[in-house]
């Protein structure tokens, strides 16, 4: 497809520091926006000029397709991780880095590709950035071991009743993770007037969570026929701003340069 890249203004590379935090972002049914949070969280972070923040797709996400990264890297060499691991490689310090974001995805070659579980753990631990934020989006149950080994984990919820039923067993699971662990940040995406807050919040029974309101799909269409992060667009980075901060905030975050 000849699809058109635009651009915001590139801020030099830089070096990820040596203090890092791994965050889990999974939603608690298919289709909840776990990519969507991941990639504009990744560039919220990186435009605050202090970290340097790496995405890992874990999941079944199309992140490469839907941000257009052949044209992004189109002239530079894109390094295939998962191919690199299939075939016992070393993944160590290596990245594709754009725009501040080291970009760790599943490219068209590398679809047939499954990881284990151990190459899944080396893939996030050998990622460099400080702030690694990984994509757990199409998963039906999230992996227990996978989850546990975060730092912090975002749950991202689409507070539509048939997919929080459909979630609930997740929702059951994270909910005693955060009782064991104290280090889970709830994310209430797609909010709108038709939701009934007072039910969901009788379903859910969360003690705090942040808002994202539902970005008309308009912006989603925009962002990916011009190969960008839809938090690139000033609808959608007015409308995030506020509750990204709130994420951020929550984050643990390794010390600021």
């Amino acid at each position: 497809m000849d699809r058109i890249l635009s651009r915001e203004a590139s801020a030099p590379e830089r070096y990820a520091a040596m203090d890092r935090l791994k965050v889990g972002v999974v939603g608690i049914s298919r289709g909840a926006g776990t990519s969507f949070l991941t990639c504009c969280l990744a560039r919220y972070l990186a435009n605050t000029g202090r970290h340097d923040p790496a995405v890992v797709e874990l999941g079944t996400g199309c992140l490469f397709d839907s941000i257009g990264m052949d044209k992004h890297f189109a002239g530079r060499e894109w390094f295939r991780f998962y191919e690199a691991l299939e075939k016992y490689r070393s993944v160590r310090g290596m990245r594709n880095m754009d725009e501040g974001i080291n970009w760790i995805l599943k490219s068209p070659e590398e679809e047939g590709i499954s990881l284990s579980f151990e190459q899944k753990l080396r893939l996030v631990n050998h990622a460099t950035g400080d702030v690694v934020l990984c994509d757990l989006s199409g998963e039906a149950e999230p992996d227990d071991g996978l989850l546990r080994s975060m730092d912090q984990t975002i749950a991202v919820i689409d507070p539509i009743p048939s997919k929080m039923l459909k979630g609930y067993r997740t929702l059951c699971k994270l909910k005693q993770m955060e009782i064991e662990q104290n280090d889970m940040i709830f994310v209430i995406n797609k909010m709108n007037r038709g939701v009934n807050r007072r039910q969901m919040q009788d379903f859910l029974r969360i003690r705090k969570s942040v808002v994202i309101p539902l970005i008309d799909p308009w912006n989603i269409y925009t962002a990916e026929y011009n190969c960008r992060i839809p938090y690139l667009l000033g609808e959608v980075k007015n409308a995030l701003q506020a509750p990204l901060g709130e994420i951020s905030a929550a984050l643990l975050l390794p010390r600021c340069r």
